[in-house]
């Protein structure tokens, strides 16, 4: 069959600020599928809003749309279009795969992939292509007859070594303008599923408690497959967590070393409890290129740190922050404002230590309700929803009704945040570009070095005018 893959325009401010990525989970399904005899294109509209082409639309059979929660209202948008013109319409994604019957009944998508969908996507062309019973299809969510289907979950792949990589070749890979320290980044999946089941997090039900992990030489397969042909030198791992397993970080070490794959760089999710449990892992890290590390702070309070399930003391954030630094890596620091129960002073208190520890890069968000998290179900057996403006679940935007803050008041906390730490002169003057470990890094331009400073006060400026326009809603 004919598909075209289509990733819906990001809302949040770090799409406007044109930090964008490529779609891997759209490139994983095409490869997959292309594997099997299907062909495919990929239109990401983040690239280019104007992208999506009547001629692409005419050229395929089935049309597939992938959805987070702010892209929803998008996607279902492109949904209605393509829809006019009779095609078969399936959405996946995160959103989708836990609110199926929201999508279902906007009447304009046919199918709903829940979950990983590389396997589920390509069992549902296949069924469509011999026009066979659906029901046997695991992992779709339909309409029989008016009625709302839901067929049975689909287990998740256990042996991701023996998935394709992305079909990057589908994507215009040079227009992607995200960076790490000034060079072109590209980022990869080595693991799926996760063991912690954060309150606010939604991936261990999308994935799976159990981590699913690719072996080291896999990983350093794509690398170097990424390094050959395309050039890059620095990489994102975008799975939960790369570190849960010491063992093969070692491996991952040694493998770049064997390949003499010594002159890249890299950054990946961890958690505070794991890097201070693992001195020897992180100083191994560091030997082969990790330049920095994002750690989910979330706050300093240890009774916030509880209600948000996070399994993790204050001592162990301020020891891992400690050794991360030790070894020369950057910091990519994740706090949380607007819990439950939370106060104003214990917000003022996060936002200081926010400031004293003057991360590499500050991420502030406001407490939010995805579809799938264990928040989202409290939230509405309480009736605590604001509003379910999709599109505004960015997590710059208030959505839920607090006990001890206003949502003006933590839309105010939230601008303070970023004002304290980005506008910090303390910040200018110590994060700039060097070295990791003792290992040279590639020599920056002037004009990239100047983007190292620079980039922040433009996030700051960004995220005011981003607050203006939360004035309409």
């Amino acid at each position: 069959m004919k598909v075209l893959l289509i990733s819906p325009e990001g809302s949040n401010i770090y799409a406007k600020l044109g930090s964008q990525l490529p779609p891997l989970g759209l490139a994983y399904i095409a490869a997959v599928s292309m594997e099997h005899g299907h062909q495919v294109k990929i239109t990401d509209l983040g690239l280019d809003k104007k992208a999506l082409t009547h001629s692409d639309i005419d050229w395929a059979d089935v049309i597939g749309i992938t959805a987070d929660t702010t892209r929803y209202t998008e996607a279902v948008k492109i949904a209605e279009t393509v829809k006019e013109q009779g095609k078969t319409v399936v959405m996946g994604g995160y959103h989708v795969s836990f609110l199926d019957r929201e999508a279902l009944d906007t009447g304009v998508i046919d199918y709903v992939v829940r979950g990983e969908g590389e396997y589920i996507f390509l069992n549902l062309l296949n069924a469509l292509e011999d026009n066979s019973d659906l029901s046997i299809v695991k992992g779709i969510s339909y309409l029989k007859n008016g009625i709302y289907t839901r067929n049975k979950d689909a287990a998740h792949p256990l042996d991701l070594d023996k998935m394709p990589f992305p079909a990057r070749e589908l994507l215009p890979l040079q227009e992607y303008k995200n960076r790490l320290n000034e060079i072109p980044m590209a980022n990869l999946i080595t693991s799926r599923g996760c063991p912690y089941n954060c309150y606010f997090c939604s991936s261990s039900k999308f994935g799976g408690l159990k981590w699913r992990a690719r072996s080291a030489t896999s990983i350093v397969d794509e690398i170097e497959h990424l390094y050959k042909k395309y050039s890059y030198r620095a990489f994102a791992f975008m799975d939960d967590n790369f570190t849960l397993s010491s063992e093969r970080v070692f491996e991952f070490a040694d493998e770049l070393e064997r390949r003499k794959l010594t002159d890249i760089y890299w950054w990946c999710f961890s958690r505070v409890d794991i890097l201070v449990r693992n001195e020897k892992m992180v100083k191994r890290m560091a030997e082969v290129g990790a330049f920095m590390v994002f750690l989910g702070l979330e706050s300093n309070n240890e009774d916030i740190l509880g209600s948000y399930n996070k399994h993790i003391k204050n001592n162990q954030q301020q020891q891992a922050i400690a050794l991360l630094r030790k070894y020369g890596i950057r910091i990519h620091g994740s706090f949380i404002i607007g819990d439950i129960d939370e106060t104003k002073e214990m917000v003022l208190n996060t936002i200081k230590w926010a400031k004293q520890i003057n991360a590499r890069v500050t991420q502030f968000s406001i407490l939010t309700p995805y579809p799938g998290t264990a928040l989202y179900e409290d939230i509405e057996k309480e009736n605590r929803f604001l509003h379910k403006k999709w599109e505004i679940y960015d997590a710059l935007h208030h959505s839920i009704k607090l006990n001890k803050l206003t949502p003006g008041e933590t839309q105010k906390l939230l601008v303070k945040a970023y004002k304290s730490v980005y506008l910090n002169p303390k910040r200018i003057l110590k994060h700039s570009p060097g070295n990791i470990n003792g290992r040279k890094m590639p020599k920056l331009s002037f004009s990239k070095k100047f983007g190292v400073v620079i980039r922040p006060l433009k996030f700051f400026l960004t995220f005011q005018q981003e607050m203006k326009e939360y004035n309409k809603y």
